[in-house]
């Protein structure tokens, strides 16, 4: 059977999906994504099922998304996915989130790189798989993620402890664990009383059960920088950058 370039899934947001106001979080959302391209990619033959037989792992770097309106508790979206493009070891696939009679409520864009298991390298995608055939010249409206220029001066606001409900099946930090940390180092009335229009994340680096993480933040009006390092060597593991409405 032919599949279609473009493909479509539909969630209807429960309690874990919302935050306070009852609105969709920028996690759940990175989740969504993330739960659908692997579905998508194991329907056409370069997912799990495929990449474990060759020792490969997908991996998410990069993440930008722009937010219109947020989805509530009880409210059903309809999300869209495509390939866009392949360059050699990355790919950036892309969505379109919609509310039950059309709207759009977000524009995204993720890249992923295909990594050897054991050696952690990047791998040549067309090596292994024939994506290119699946791809549309079509884009989400809103920026390819690059990486985020931090400004200088991060002020250190905490540390966290990588625990075992932090790690994914492939035994490091699930990658929504560091945003859900960053978000979490604010205040209580800021987050009950503001919304993201728009965010960058960068996942540059892996870290394991037990280590120690170092959160910085910088404030630059509405747009909000933060890093996370591992405190065993100073790599920086995660960038993200906020745009507050």
């Amino acid at each position: 059977m032919q599949l279609s370039t473009f493909e479509f899934t539909e969630y209807l947001l429960d309690s874990n999906d919302v935050d306070t106001n009852a609105r969709l979080t920028i996690v759940a959302f990175c989740n969504f994504m993330q739960n659908f391209a692997g579905k998508d990619a194991e329907r056409r033959g370069f997912g799990i099922t495929f990449m474990h037989q060759y020792g490969l792992v997908w991996v998410l770097t990069k993440i930008g998304a722009r937010i219109y309106e947020y989805p509530c508790f009880g409210d059903k979206i309809r999300l869209e996915t495509w390939v866009r493009g392949i360059n050699r070891i990355v790919t950036d696939r892309h969505f379109i989130a919609y509310d039950k009679n059309g709207n759009k409520l977000a524009d995204a864009i993720t890249e992923w790189a295909l990594l050897d298991v054991k050696s952690r390298r990047p791998q040549l995608i067309e090596k292994y798989f024939h994506i290119r055939e699946y791809t549309a010249d079509k884009s989400a409206d809103v920026e390819m993620p690059k990486k985020i220029n931090l400004p200088q001066n991060m002020t250190v606001i905490g540390q966290r402890k990588v625990v075992y409900s932090d790690i994914d099946l492939n035994q490091h930090v699930s990658n929504i664990k560091y945003p859900e940390w960053y978000l979490d180092t604010y205040d209580f009335n800021f987050l009950h009383n503001n919304t993201v229009e728009e965010f960058e994340l960068n996942f540059l680096y892996e870290s394991k059960f037990g280590q120690i993480m170092t959160i910085k933040k910088k404030e630059n009006g509405k747009n909000h920088y933060g890093a996370i390092t591992r405190e065993s060597d100073a790599k920086e593991v995660f960038r993200i950058k906020l745009k507050w409405q």
